[in-house]
């Protein structure tokens, strides 16, 4: 006589490793398949199987199975209502049977019972997998020579628990599914999204000198060959760089950027070419790099100038071999991607100065590109500032438009942060607009002042006088307007430091929210701070 306890530790024992199993791989099928196993190891049961119905003519298969045939799988096979296996999935019910055999309705599709009439009775149990109402499939286990009722009541609690959790894993699963689904789809809306964005005829540039850039990029696109685009922070260079990419035979690759300049040297070569497990400190696992990643596409490497010294030289070996090592590993690995450059530095004075080899200069200078500043394309400010209000007002739900003074002042203005500078300026103007129409008065100050100021030349001389912009009657005096004499700099220092005060005085003291206020990153604002000795007045 079997010990009721060690049945049911048995059968504890056997929910628990099914839930481990079920949890513990996104690979259904073969998650399935062990559980099934796992109830035959663990209770004793000679056959089991999953049925499920298919989507399209709800015909009630069985997927998984143990201890049957394949060809006695394929012949599983039934509609709703018909047999044990299809009156369970119609009613939702379970059916517990200590004979299968002596039961009418039992049709033996797969033919697997037949040889099996002198061993005894086969006790047969098909419970159903359901998630609160909804019946989304059938588990029937048996087994041949247990004959009374006791335990088959047993077995048919055991499966019911098996069987709910077996349908939270249906459910889970094809939630993932849905969720992968819609990854793709988003994936393919994005690259579509990119590709419209980023091609060469969407980007923004009237100036003779934008479309000098715009017939370089169109000329390199289809080739492989390196490029190095130039120019202030701010005009632009990842946009032309992602232009050049979806310009060519790469565009349906990856684009893989990489900031230079914000990753510590110690991380540098790590990011770029990867690394084995227990390379160093920290390096838990296997980690490919920017390069493996970028695999048949594009990488761009910004603010290039500030790649030290002992990862150039890898950086030469790519663009010479296209190979590179993993750090910690001694086997070359060859990749084929295409290098796009970036750099605001004079890479002519560094490599003088020792700081840029000039062997990997000349390497990335096979294309050079030059970005120019917006202030010496002016004709381009009006026009990105009317593409920025037409994006920001979609994104806000607002409906701002600039003055007729507002944009006489954009005009003045030098833009020293260029293009991003002005689309930091004409967000912030929609977010903070309290009417309708931005006015001159509602501009920065910086901006404001520096219109009144005479414009100076790189060695101080004065350039031809500019008209300048009447204060509205509204609006007070400004207290640090310029006074006679007084240095141009000494001014815009004095007006950049009150406008920062009071950004972080609205704020708080605040600097992520000074930071929004003012159109700067975090970072600027810390750093002006420190340059003007400002501090938070709560800190002791």
């Amino acid at each position: 006589m079997t010990d009721p306890r060690s049945t049911e530790r048995a059968e504890i024992a056997a929910i628990h490793e099914v839930a481990k199993i079920l949890t513990s791989t996104q690979n259904l099928d073969r998650a399935l398949g062990t559980a099934l196993r796992t109830l035959q190891s663990f209770l004793g049961f000679d056959r089991t199987a999953i049925f499920r119905p298919d989507e399209t003519t709800r015909e009630i298969r069985m997927e998984i199975a143990a201890g049957y045939t394949a060809e006695q799988r394929e012949r599983g096979r039934y509609v709703w209502g018909e047999g044990i296996v299809g009156k369970t999935m119609k009613t939702g019910s379970p059916i517990a049977l200590p004979d299968v055999r002596k039961e009418p309705s039992f049709l033996d599709k797969t033919r697997s019972h037949g040889a099996s009439a002198g061993e005894g009775p086969i006790s047969y149990l098909c419970v159903p997998i359901k998630i609160g109402a909804e019946t989304l499939g059938v588990l029937t286990a048996e087994r041949i020579g247990r004959t009374g009722t006791q335990g088959l009541e047993s077995d048919a609690r055991t499966l019911a628990v098996v069987g709910c959790l077996i349908g939270q894993a249906l459910k889970l699963h094809k939630a993932i599914g849905r969720l992968q689904d819609e990854f793709r789809r988003q994936r393919q809306e994005f690259d579509k999204t990119i590709r419209k964005t980023y091609r060469i005829e969407n980007i923004v540039g009237q100036s003779k000198r934008m479309q000098e850039v715009f017939a370089a990029v169109t000329s390199v696109a289809a080739s492989r060959a390196t490029v190095l685009l130039r120019g202030e922070s701010g005009t632009g260079k990842e946009m032309i760089a992602r232009a050049i990419h979806q310009g060519g035979a790469r565009a349906d690759q990856p684009f893989v950027a990489v900031n230079c300049a914000a990753l510590p040297e110690t991380l540098l070569e790590s990011e770029l070419f990867g690394h084995k497990r227990g390379a160093f400190t920290g390096a838990v696992e296997e980690r490919k790099g920017r390069f493996e990643e970028a695999a048949g596409g594009t990488i761009f490497l910004d603010e290039v100038g500030d790649i030290p010294l002992s990862t150039q030289v890898k950086l030469l070996r790519v663009l010479q071999e296209r190979k590179f090592e993993r750090l910690g590993e001694n086997r070359p690995v060859p990749v084929d991607v295409r290098i796009i450059a970036a750099t605001n530095a004079d890479l002519e004075k560094m490599v003088a100065g020792g700081t840029f080899r000039e062997d990997l200069y000349y390497r990335l200078n096979v294309i050079p590109v030059f970005l120019p500043p917006l202030r010496d394309r002016r004709e381009d400010i009006l026009p990105l500032t009317e593409h920025f209000l037409e994006r920001f007002n979609r994104e806000h739900g607002k409906s701002v438009a600039f003055g007729k003074d507002a944009l006489e002042l954009l005009l003045e203005y030098r833009w020293t942060g260029n293009v991003r500078e002005l689309e930091n300026l004409v967000e912030r103007a929609v977010v903070m607009a309290k009417a309708p129409v931005v006015q001159a008065q509602d501009l920065p100050r910086a901006i404001r002042v520096s219109a009144s100021l005479p414009a100076v030349g790189s060695y101080g001389q004065p350039l031809a006088p500019q008209a300048s912009v009447a204060a509205s009657a509204t609006e007070p005096p400004h207290p640090a307007a310029p006074q006679e004499g007084r240095p141009r700099a000494e001014v815009l220092k004095a007006m950049e430091r009150e406008e920062l005060q009071g950004a972080l005085s609205s704020a708080g003291w605040v600097i992520a929210r000074a930071a929004k206020i003012l159109g700067w990153t975090p970072r600027q604002v810390a750093y002006k701070m420190k340059k003007h000795g400002l501090s938070s007045p709560w800190k002791k």
